[in-house]
């Protein structure tokens, strides 16, 4: 009888540590579905109606528009690879440049493990950025150190504000300070 009351007694124990396994998952679950901060930025299908604030005319920018062909587009870039994040005043500082001759315009997204912690307002041809500020609550996200990010470029008709269906990314080195 003894071995039988010990048999009951550890499936009675099994059947509370598999409630209570239960319970947790459903909880965690709960979370992460109702809770959690889901600072995931989608890109707008139509360019922003604001330009990026931040955009200041290219020095000497002069040159005329590249051909291209009916129906298309063509772009220039200019840009440099590191970029230096200030947590204390939530701002990126970067080089980027959607030259004059471009034909579409841009917003330009920052993207560190598939977040974005910083998206443009809408850069037209012939501007330029050097400061962009980080969106509301990815500051906490970053410690100070090196991370592996990349640029997202998004292309935008300028006179519909029609999203083009190519974007470029490009690897880029953040640096981030306190």
């Amino acid at each position: 009888m003894e071995e039988n009351e010990q048999k009951k007694s550890k499936i009675n124990l099994l059947i509370v540590l598999l409630i209570a396994i239960i319970i947790v998952a459903v909880g965690i679950t709960v979370w992460a579905l109702f809770f959690r901060e889901n600072s995931h930025t989608l890109a707008p299908d139509y360019a922003p109606q604001e330009e990026e604030v931040n955009a200041e005319r290219i020095p000497g920018d002069e040159e005329g528009k590249m051909e291209q062909p009916e129906g298309g587009s063509s772009v220039s870039l200019s840009y440099a690879k590191d970029v230096t994040i200030n947590l204390s005043d939530e701002t990126a500082e970067l080089y980027f440049a959607n030259p004059n001759k471009s034909n579409q315009d841009m917003v330009l997204q920052i993207v560190i493990e598939d977040e974005v912690i910083v998206q443009s307002g809408t850069l037209k041809p012939g501007n330029q950025v050097k400061s962009l500020n980080l969106l509301n609550n990815t500051a906490k996200m970053l410690k100070a150190g090196g991370y592996e990010g990349k640029f997202v470029v998004l292309y935008y008709h300028s006179e519909t504000g029609e999203k083009a269906v190519v974007n470029t990314e490009i690897p880029i080195n953040i640096t981030v300070r306190d």
